[in-house]
């Protein structure tokens, strides 16, 4: 399946940490800002050499203002957004609740840490069990915070998922 995203951090933190990071091969192709790539430097976070770094162009200043003063996004956020505008990509992958919903007000579709892994066995690069694993670590390994709630509620889904 063709698909184009644009990655926040959080994903990418969170899926080294529970060393799942190959999942992200569901998309053809994978790009981040600017900003995000600096704050993942800072992190200490490799970023994988199949993710693009690319501007967001002078003309989308604007917007990234809108976006962090009138929905209260960091600059990260603001400008995977306007990047994802800007480059006509499908997709935003964020963990961040505040960016989910203001990408949705762009017509963006998004996926977060737990909907790549559901993806990704979905589309045959993890087994089930390889994917109820790292479910489960996310919760106990990562930095993301999940309920043990919506972690069953992912595992339950692999579970009963038919092709």
């Amino acid at each position: 399946m063709e698909s184009k995203a644009v990655i926040d951090i959080g994903p990418v933190i969170h899926l080294t940490e529970i060393k799942a990071i190959t999942t992200l091969r569901i998309f053809n192709e994978i790009i981040t800002p600017t900003e995000v790539s600096k704050e993942l430097i800072r992190s200490n976070i490799i970023i994988p050499e199949f993710i693009k770094i690319i501007s967001v162009n002078s003309g989308n200043k604007k917007l990234i203002e809108i976006l962090a003063n009138q929905y209260s996004l960091d600059m990260g956020e603001a400008e995977a957004i306007a990047l994802a505008k800007q480059e006509k990509m499908e997709y935003l992958l964020t963990d961040d609740l505040d960016a989910r919903i203001v990408a949705k007000k762009y017509s963006l579709k998004v996926h977060g840490t737990v909907g790549i892994l559901i993806r990704a066995f979905r589309e045959g690069i993890i087994t089930k069990e390889e994917t109820i694993k790292k479910l489960r670590e996310l919760a106990s390994e990562s930095t993301l915070y999940i309920t043990k709630t919506l972690i069953e509620q992912a595992v339950r889904a692999i579970t009963n998922y038919k092709n």
